[in-house]
């Protein structure tokens, strides 16, 4: 059995139960909901690979 390359880093988890809740009013609420959807659809698009014109690397297109 073959070691990994690098020793593996343990997750450090940090206990939240005696985090105080966070009250948000309403409008701040759907204020950060709509700019976190923004923000995904954004993060979206930039991975989204465009297809080139003209490349040799595409492979063929499937015939109909």
């Amino acid at each position: 059995m073959k070691r990994p390359a690098k020793p593996l880093n343990p997750q450090m988890n940090l206990p939240l139960l005696n985090a105080p809740a966070t009250a948000v009013p309403d409008d701040q609420q759907k204020e950060l909901a709509l700019t976190l959807m923004e923000l995904l659809i954004s993060a979206a698009r930039e991975n989204i690979v465009q297809p080139t014109q003209g490349g040799g690397d595409e492979p063929p297109e499937a015939h109909r």
